[in-house]
């Protein structure tokens, strides 16, 4: 006899006493927990946790409790929040052996079939492995190779906001879509309606609603998976339906596509190609070898399709709101690369403030602002707290990069902060201690994600003014500065805006029709 709806009720009601009487009692020779809002009986902070701009009330608690690190407790779980970089150091860093896995989110993994991405899966060998296989390709050095199909990809960029400059957002996905696909598979993604891009919009949009600590109810109490779809409450379960079949397909299509393109020896050169050809075959254990590269290609997708957007969307952003900081970028840029040429890879190092402009970009509002939840193995005490094994522990990038001493006035978009005697200023802190995530769990796609934002943000501001659109009454429209979370990823995105894009000059314009010899 299969288990009943009842059957999982009842059980739900016992484990959430139960829960609720163990994480009360839970203590560590005396220590207490972390600081944090009281909560109530059984279902603790579950009404707490915040759906609007986590990461501000985060902060703000921690302004509140007079504490760096903040707990809540939602139906059992305890929920950890670090809200500086010390703290993000002292554990993920320093006691890394420890707060490096990650927690079992039954939503995500087993109804919406996410399991195999890189992000969720669990610290120990087959996570060392896939971050070796990433490594490989997408390393300081090795990313170099894909610095001409960035260039040929922003240039694409560059032709469709001289012909429509009002779709800019759908073009700067467009084009980080296509970077994305053409370093991990080689595939050359069509000009519109491109289908691997709508697979990486629905699947992604599953993990942006699932990856949260405390989003789902079935993460703290897995028996909850059981229900059937059609019990009250169980909507969870009608949208993982939705949501599992384009999770699967972006793991499979490009990977089938790459063996296929392979076996008929006409693939393109990519990273997909580097792994199959050397890592798999000079394994000792080819098929589980090729399950670990295929699921890293997978997240190769699913990191790579989404951030340099929500980071450009930011750029656009600052660009209307801070016509000085457009101005003084173009005066650099026009100094060292003139008028005659579109910039490359080889100004990098002769355009500081373009480099402070991708700093700031990232500072300001971070593209990820709350980190990929951690989970402590092992129980660990910390400045006088008690964190019991089992901890889900999320590290908040945004306070640790508006932290007012680290970035003064850290609200206001200044580039100039990172400039000192006209160079980058290395006592500034790098906004990389963040932006990108902590410990050994960092994005390992952050090189690949900081030479496309630098040639896109150089060749944007070489090519075009950015400015307020105006209204029919010819007044102009101000962006509101309000962000959301996207429909892809757990990325925050500037809500939508209108801006006027246009080229500076018609010499610049035939700088940019002339790119289109390039393809």
């Amino acid at each position: 006899m299969g288990i009943t709806a009842l059957d999982v009720l009842v059980l739900t009601v016992s484990a959430l006493l139960f829960r609720w009487l163990y994480v009360r009692k839970s203590s560590h020779n005396g220590l207490p927990h972390p600081p944090g809002p009281p909560g109530l009986p059984l279902v603790g902070n579950l009404n707490d946790v915040p759906t609007d701009e986590p990461h501000v009330r985060y902060a703000e608690w921690s302004g509140q409790y007079n504490s760096d690190i903040i707990r809540l407790n939602v139906m059992g779980t305890n929920i950890i929040i670090i809200n500086s970089l010390k703290v993000a150091n002292d554990l993920f860093d320093k006691r890394s052996s420890i707060y490096n896995d990650r927690p079992y989110l039954t939503m995500l993994y087993d109804l919406v079939g996410m399991w195999w991405a890189m992000s969720s899966t669990p610290y120990g060998e087959r996570f060392r492995d896939m971050r070796k296989a990433f490594h490989q390709d997408f390393n300081h050095e090795s990313v170099k190779q894909f610095r001409e199909m960035e260039t040929k990809a922003c240039h694409e960029l560059l032709r469709r906001l001289t012909s429509r400059p009002e779709r800019f957002m759908e073009d700067i996905r467009h084009m980080a879509g296509r970077i994305i696909l053409r370093a991990a598979y080689g595939i050359d993604i069509e000009s519109e309606n491109d289908r691997y891009l709508e697979i990486a919009e629905q699947s992604l949009q599953a993990l942006s609603a699932t990856v949260n600590a405390g989003s789902y109810l079935v993460d703290s109490l897995p028996i909850l998976k059981y229900l059937p779809s059609w019990f009250p409450g169980a909507k969870f379960k009608r949208q993982a339906e939705v949501w599992r079949a384009p999770v699967l397909d972006m793991l499979n299509e490009p990977f089938d596509y790459v063996k296929k393109r392979l076996a008929e020896g006409n693939a393109q050169e990519s990273a997909a190609t580097s792994l199959m050809e050397g890592v798999v075959k000079r394994s000792k254990d080819p098929k589980y070898m090729e399950d670990v590269v295929k699921n890293t290609l997978g997240s190769m997708y699913a990191g790579g399709a989404d951030t340099t957007v929500s980071a450009l969307g930011s750029f656009i952003s600052a660009m209307v709101l801070h016509p000085k900081v457009q101005n003084k970028a173009q005066q650099e840029i026009d100094t060292v690369v003139g008028s005659e040429r579109l910039p490359d890879y080889s100004d990098r190092d002769s355009l500081p403030y373009v480099d402070a402009i991708v700093n700031e970009t990232l500072r300001w509002h971070p593209v990820v602002p709350l980190d990929i939840p951690h989970m402590l193995s092992a129980d660990d005490v910390y400045n006088g707290y008690y964190l019991p094994k089992g901890s889900i522990i999320v590290g908040n990038s945004w306070a640790v990069l508006h932290d007012d001493i680290a970035y003064p006035d850290p609200s206001t978009f200044n580039p100039d902060r990172f400039i000192k005697d006209g160079r980058l200023n290395p006592d500034v802190q790098d906004p990389a201690v963040a932006a990108f995530g902590f410990g050994r769990r960092i994005c390992p796609g952050k090189n690949l994600a900081k030479d496309s934002l630098w040639i896109t943000i150089a060749s944007i501001l070489a090519s075009f003014t950015i400015e307020k659109a105006t209204d029919d009454n010819g007044r102009p429209i101000t962006p509101s500065e309000e962000y959301e979370s996207g429909l892809v990823s757990r990325c925050s995105y500037p809500k939508p805006f209108k801006c006027s894009i246009y080229p500076r000059s018609e010499e610049r314009a035939a700088l940019i029709s002339a790119t289109v010899y390039e393809c």
